[in-house]
């Protein structure tokens, strides 16, 4: 959906902890090839690893990052989306927002961690994918078990080189990794579950995370294409707040050239970027994101998991 350079569009908030369970999710088709073709994960087997969490989980020390985003409709008619993709590192993650990264090479920078805060990210760097020995095959799939079904992110080796968990259409995935945006529910628990592959059980965190509420966008005009903002003139940015929960609410201004303003909002319905920071951006159709967030923190034998799952709304604005 993006209407930024890419194609399409597109921590933390709240960290959860579960009941952790070792288990058989009865999917017993084939594994991964890499580019080429990827299948629904197999499971077997297990394998000790390095230490134990306080929920009496074995932790490796690896760290991971699912991305669960459900898109709405934009204004320009493209179709509502679900976007679900993930990996594991032995460094440090540069980005919440692997999808973006794997879906359109797009790298966003994480938000400012101060509440009420904006930051003018420039043009960020391409994406560093590093080293190829810094990326872990943690098992063969992730999947998100809820109300409305499963959805899977399978693994394929991106440049036939970095391990990423993808859910994806393409010819060559299996059909039971098609990402399925009825599958994204607001407020909805899933499951996490991590495929072990082979000489490893699957993993079963129960309810371990949960999806923010729906995000309902009353300023600007986000149902109208190409609406025009003076950047002389502050932006103001309204919401139906839902400050109850342990949400964040990520805003991303981004400019026809890849110039990028982020924000750290706390979910009290207003957020306003000052016409200062506007100038700074080039005129012209620029793309404007909007997330509701909520991320949780999950022990799992490759290592730390953090998944954040969002509703995120995509609009885009004319500055003049």
């Amino acid at each position: 959906m993006s209407l930024w350079a890419c194609g399409q569009p597109g921590g933390g908030a709240s960290e959860g902890e579960a009941d952790t369970e070792i288990d058989s999710t009865g999917d017993t088709t084939g594994g991964t090839d890499g580019t080429s073709g990827t299948t629904a994960p197999t499971t077997s087997g297990s394998e000790p690893s390095s230490s134990t969490s306080d929920s009496g989980i074995v932790v490796g020390e690896a760290k991971g990052l699912l991305n669960f985003t459900f898109y709405p409709e934009t204004a320009g008619g493209l179709p509502a989306e679900l976007g679900m993709a993930g990996a594991w590192r032995t460094e440090p993650f540069t980005t919440d927002d692997f999808f973006a990264v794997q879906a359109w090479g797009m790298h966003l920078p994480p938000p400012p961690e101060e509440a009420n805060t904006v930051v003018n990210n420039s043009i960020p760097a391409p994406y560093d994918w590093g080293k190829d020995e810094t990326w872990i095959t943690g098992g063969n799939a992730l999947k998100l078990r809820g109300a409305a079904g499963e959805s899977l992110a399978c693994l394929v080796l991106v440049q036939d080189t970095f391990p990423v968990y993808f859910s994806d259409d393409a010819e060559f995935f299996d059909p039971l990794c098609a990402p399925d945006p009825a599958k994204w529910v607001a407020d909805d628990a899933y499951d996490v579950i991590a495929f072990g592959g082979e000489g490893k059980d699957d993993i079963v965190l129960p309810a371990a995370v949960t999806a923010p509420p729906a995000l309902t966008v009353t300023a600007p005009d986000v149902a109208t294409s190409l609406f025009e903002h003076d950047r002389a003139t502050d932006l103001d940015i309204d919401w139906e707040a839902n400050g109850g929960q342990a949400n964040r609410v990520v805003i991303r201004l981004i400019d026809t050239y890849g110039q990028m303003l982020t924000a750290h909002a706390v979910d009290d319905g207003s957020f306003t970027i000052p016409s200062a920071e506007l100038t700074k951006l080039a005129p012209g159709p620029a793309t404007l994101t909007i997330s509701r967030e909520q991320s949780f923190d999950l022990g799992l034998p490759d290592g730390d998991l953090r998944v954040v799952l969002r509703y995120e709304v995509w609009a885009d604005p004319d500055l003049i």
